[in-house]
């Protein structure tokens, strides 16, 4: 009898090893798993995720340009001898999905001459792509933002440029980053500063604001 219950109970003992070690396992792996991931990796099942470095201060130094935007945006504007000072706080809030990240910026710009002194205060979202096919060597991305731009001055370079200008106009910004994975607190930025007319929507006979192509520098926490 007693080599009966004997031999029972290890059948039993054989049997619970069996069935726990794949949950063993598995745990095992997902906690390897996991603690691989950054918080980036991680997408909910809602597919929205918490951006891991999500905070940001940038500041940069952009010169003005009279030429039109898309010249700008191709890099074939001719600068001016007017610089604008800008620091920048954003906020990477969610993202959609593995590849886009939106996010909110606020911005203290200063107008450092000749042609205009005044503060300049804007406001906006961004939309970024982080995914590109060469970030292991180059960790790169790409946005736009779209928001308001206050000026405490009317703005004389607009003016002289267009004819006319005003303190309320669209905002919108172009940038570029880039940094070395293995430092990605730290990142290189250029930027096109952009303020709209919005196709007359602040102004009736502006057909234009202003364009300035800046470089600087990214911190992010």
């Amino acid at each position: 009898m007693k080599s009966r219950l004997r031999e029972v109970s290890i059948r039993l003992v054989g049997a619970s090893l069996l069935l726990a070690t794949p949950a063993v396992f598995a745990q095992g792996h997902n906690a390897a798993r996991e603690e691989g991931e950054t918080e980036v990796d991680k997408i909910s099942a809602a597919g929205v995720t918490k951006i891991n470095l999500d905070w940001g201060f940038t500041l940069y130094t952009a010169r003005l340009s009279e030429d039109r935007l898309d010249d700008t945006l191709l890099f074939q504007a001719a600068l001016e001898n007017s610089q604008v000072w800008v620091a920048a706080i954003s906020k990477e809030k969610w993202r959609p999905n593995r590849h886009i990240v939106v996010g909110l910026e606020g911005q203290l710009a200063k107008h450092a001459g000749p042609v205009q002194h005044h503060w300049e205060i804007n406001g906006l979202s961004t939309l970024r792509w982080v995914t590109f096919p060469w970030n292991r060597h180059i960790d790169t991305s790409a946005a736009v933002g779209l928001g308001l731009s206050y000026a405490t001055d009317l703005p004389e370079f607009e003016v002289q440029d267009n004819g006319t200008s005003n303190q309320w106009l669209a905002y919108m910004l172009v940038e570029l980053t880039a940094i070395l994975p293995s430092i990605p607190k730290w990142q290189l930025v250029i930027r096109i500063h952009h303020r709209s007319a919005a196709y007359g929507l602040f102004e009736d006979n502006l057909k234009s604001g202003s364009n300035a192509v800046g470089v600087g520098i990214k911190y992010r926490w």
